[in-house]
């Protein structure tokens, strides 16, 4: 394969005998770096090489300005909107928010070398018309708008004048200056030859450029095509050139140099359809495993860059030696998450306090785990109280955060008490501190990390000093991000070596024999139709500035060029697209598939992750003797109804929670759980009915009771869950809806004593049974506590709470086997259970007694019944020695099964 590059060598001799003579420009430093390769290789002999510019190099070294960083850029456009008369003076934070895009916009003028006169009036004039009324109205929000787009030229035109006082400028300023400074540069270069190789879409400022060298003489220029699709009117991957070749008088009666006619040689392509991004990554790894000895000709190109990471972590060790062209965004190591969540954590800090969740993802950072253990500070420890506390913000002065080290509070929560440049101060002291840890260690990865951010951080003290515009905390996170997202590692290496993996642009001028190519959809390849810019269509249209065709045409010819030379194509899309991650596969993909020349080798294939399939066999603990010793000991100390309905939920929850003493792990509630939520309104209706135990329910002792619900819900929702602090926000809300359950169950008591005679016996009482099984190896104990008993118009009634819903057929038990089957009936299971301990207590009367639930997410169903079947489809409720005498069949063959060693602890197959 003759590469793009080796034809413009071999076309042009000039290079090996007069190289001091030449000069090259190309698109992209990359090439010019292959370039001068290819020069070593061909030369045979020592020489002198050429000079070699990308065309950004190239235009900066012409305008006399050296390119501002984007940070400059940003600050000096906001201290120009500061001293424009007229305009309003917003926040730097504000102006954050579109200041970017106002740059880009006076960029494309530039590059494009747009009259700023008419351009700057003709949009003046558009927002007045936009805004204009029959009867000449307006508000002051309109003439405000309307004077900022009065005043855009002046301030385009300060803006400039301001940075090239420095010697600056953004992208399109210098190459507006390197076209006013053309004509002296070629009076000076008369003897040299200039060479323009591999362009394809050209700003009107390129354009004019390359045009006058070329009238002048001196100068080649080499095209990176094919006749294939430049010969083609329709097809988007020639547009540029198309209109170069018609539009240039220098071109019009000249073959075009550097046209390859390699894109009809036979290809291999092969579309792969995966699921999300990963899986691409990992593909690619396995791909390249495959591909091992011809890895010095392939190239891996990242339709989409944030897929570097994982590409990384997917590249098989046997691959000898890989070249990363793009550098990694320190935007996405350990270090920048840290600082991120320290961010975050400052941001939150409320007169109340730091925010908790906030401060454990800050304390449970791996990066922070070695100074942690130097000072002998548990975090797991730390982290239990907090959750068991379940207080939404803490204080300095809290006794949590007094526990904490002292050097621990002054790096990471004191510094948010302080201005910008005191932060900033505090993240660099903390950096400081960590350094000689990593040192100690040997982790080079971390101390890589950890030099990158104290630079930056220097650099954002620098500004904080320089802009005192910075005076808040979002301002200076806004700062960070900026420079944050400027800041990459490169990779160490020899870039020559091995697999290149790069991205879209990087590969411009640049030949393998074998491409990869990822993420082949609809918004990433092409970007589709991004509009970020204050400028309408039409004025694009009408200034011949760029639009999304334009960019999409861009994309086109890089993906076009990049299977030009190619033998063996790999093109991978996601078949599972979001709004993040690109849309269905790439029109590009569709084109190739009705290609008629391309179709024929081209192969599609859709690739799923492979999935193990699960064992046959059920997961399950055998009954040892030393698990019946210990289930021995349990039924010595009693099981409760919640207990046994776990076992017929789940035998092996019931043996993790029950028989190791396994319980969930605390979680932080940053809003009430529903356990929490249950308990709450437990302790409320406890603490409301205790004083009237043995007292008839009165209408007016249910008006006293609703008096001082909220009291109750308070205290109970402070003991549980505020501790001490203060409800907002959803636990408000959830704190006036327990109120509101309160008071609708109170009202609906208040009802019941207007046509029945109620008595309270007891609230929360607490039961004990022994369960009499001679053939159980051991003493049974059945406990339980009673939510309310009460007595009706004579009749004993058990009533157990539920905060979730229930509904009368969970209650209902239609065969008794279903009670220690059917994981559904637990609530009816439960109830028996406290129905059968009352039978110990006391005797039950022939005619029964009922036991039930009232169920606050569904109170109006009100109280609700345990029910057996009676004739047709009518249910008994009350409850006899005969219901209690078969449920105690039930429990007996539950207890049985449990404390038989040849059954297992086992997960149901079916719920």
């Amino acid at each position: 394969m003759k590469t793009f590059l080796e034809s413009v060598l071999d076309e042009f001799p000039l290079w090996n005998t007069s190289p001091l003579d030449c000069v090259f420009i190309l698109p992209s430093k990359r090439a010019g770096f292959f370039l001068k390769n290819l020069m070593a290789r061909k030369a045979g002999a020592p020489i002198f090489c050429p000079e070699i510019w990308s065309i950004e190099d190239f235009l900066e070294h012409l305008s006399g300005l050296r390119y501002a960083s984007p940070s400059k850029l940003h600050f000096s456009l906001y201290e120009t909107l500061l001293e424009q008369e007229g305009v309003e003076k917003e926040s730097f934070y504000d102006f954050s928010k579109w200041g970017r895009t106002l740059l880009q916009d006076f960029n494309e003028v530039d590059r494009y070398l747009v009259p700023e006169k008419t351009f700057f009036a003709h949009l003046g004039s558009l927002q007045e018309i936009r805004h204009w009324t029959p009867d000449g109205s307006s508000t002051p929000m309109i003439d405000k708008r309307v004077r900022f787009w009065k005043s855009l030229e002046s301030i385009y035109r300060r803006f400039r004048a301001k940075l090239e006082s420095e010697g600056l400028g953004y992208q399109g300023q210098v190459y507006r200056k390197a076209a006013e400074s053309l004509e002296p540069y070629l009076r000076t270069q008369q003897a040299k030859t200039f060479v323009f190789a591999g362009f394809n879409a050209l700003t009107r400022a390129e354009e004019e450029i390359i045009r006058a060298f070329l009238a002048s003489g001196r100068a080649e220029i080499f095209w990176d095509a094919d006749p294939y699709y430049l010969d083609n009117p329709i097809h988007d991957a020639g547009l540029f050139i198309r209109k170069h070749r018609e539009g240039w008088p220098e071109l019009r009666n000249n073959a075009l140099r550097g046209i390859s006619t390699s894109f009809e040689a036979p290809k291999q392509i092969v579309i792969t359809g995966l699921p999300k991004q990963v899986s691409q990554a990992k593909f690619c790894g396995e791909l390249l495993l495959k591909l091992q000895g011809t890895l010095e000709n392939t190239a891996l190109v990242l339709g989409d860059e944030s897929l570097l990471n994982p590409i990384l972590h997917s590249l098989p060790p046997e691959i000898p030696a890989a070249n990363v062209t793009m550098g990694y965004p320190v935007k996405d190591s350990p270090t920048a998450h840290l600082f991120g969540d320290l961010f975050e954590l400052h941001a939150g800090l409320t007169p109340a306090g730091w925010h908790v969740p906030q401060l454990l993802r800050v304390l449970s950072h791996p990066i922070l785990q070695p100074w942690f253990v130097e000072l002998g500070f548990k975090t797991a420890g730390f982290a239990t109280t907090l959750l068991k506390e379940n207080r939404p913000y803490l204080g300095l002065a809290d006794l949590s955060v007094k526990a904490m080290p002292k050097a621990v509070s002054q790096h990471l929560l004191e510094p948010a008490h302080l201005p910008p440049d005191g932060v900033v101060r505090g993240f660099t002291r903390l950096l400081e501190t960590l350094k000689p840890l990593y040192e100690a260690s040997g982790d080079r990865v971390v101390l890589e990390y950890l030099q990158h951010f104290h630079a930056l951080f220097n650099q954002v003290l620098e500004m904080c000093r320089e802009y005192p515009f910075i005076t808040d905390l979002r301002s200076l996170k806004l700062l960070y991000d900026q420079l944050l997202e400027e800041n990459r590692i490169d990779f160490q290496g020899e870039p020559l070596e091995g697999l290149q993996i790069m991205g879209m642009l990087e590969s411009r001028n640049l030949d393998f024999e074998t491409v990869i190519i990822t993420s082949v959809n609809e918004g990433i390849l092409p970007s589709g139709k991004s509009n970020n810019s204050f400028i309408p269509y039409e004025v694009k249209k009408e200034f011949k500035l760029p639009t999304y065709k334009e960019k999409d045409a861009v994309y086109t010819y890089h993906f076009y060029r990049l299977l030009q030379r190619a033998q063996t194509v790999y093109l991978c899309y996601n078949t599972e697209p979001d709004v993040l991650e690109g849309g269905e596969p790439s029109r590009f993909i569709h084109q190739l598939r009705t290609d008629p020349l391309l179709s024929e080798h081209l192969t599609h294939t859709l690739v799923a992750p492979a999935i193990g399939a699960l064992p046959e066999r059920m997961f399950s603990i055998g009954k040892s003797d030393e698990l019946l010793a210990v289930l021995k000991d349990k039924a010595g100390e009693g099981f409760s109804p919640t207990s046994l309905s776990t076992y017929i939920d789940n035998p092996l929850g019931f043996y993790r929670k029950y028989i190791l003493g396994i319980r969930d792990s605390e979680e932080f509630e940053e809003t009430i759980a529903a356990n929490t939520f249950g308990t709450v309104i437990h302790e409320s209706l406890e603490n409301l009915y205790r004083p009237l135990i043995g007292q008839l329910l009165t209408r007016s002792l249910i008006d006293q009771l609703k008096k001082e619900a909220p009291t109750e819900i308070q205290k109970a929702f402070q003991k549980h869950y505020l501790k001490g602090a203060k409800a907002r926000g959803k636990n408000l809300i959830a704190k006036e809806v327990m109120i509101q359950y309160l008071r609708r169950f109170l009202d609906m008591d208040a009802d019941r004593t207007s046509r029945h005679q109620i008595r309270i016996l007891g609230v929360e009482t607490r039961l004990t049974r022994q369960v009499d099984i001679p053939s159980l190896p051991a003493r049974v104990l059945l406990k339980g506590t009673v939510d309310r008993i009460e007595e009706v118009d004579g009749e004993l009634r058990i009533i157990d709470y539920k905060s979730g819903k229930v509904e009368a057929r969970d209650l209902r038990v239609p065969e008794w086997d279903s009670l220690r089957t059917d994981p559904l009936k637990s609530k009816a299971f439960q109830v028996l259970c406290y129905a059968w301990l009352i039978q110990g207590e006391q005797p039950v009367p022939q005619n029964g007694f009922r036991a039930g639930v009232v169920s606050f997410k569904n109170l109006g169903a009100g109280w609700q019944w345990f029910g057996v079947p009676d004739t047709g489809r009518k249910y008994r409720e009350p409850i006899t020695p005969e219901i209690l005498e078969a449920f105690e069949g039930v429990l007996t063959a539950l207890l049985t099964e449990l404390f038989d060693p040849a059954v297992p602890f086992a997960l149901k197959e079916t719920r």
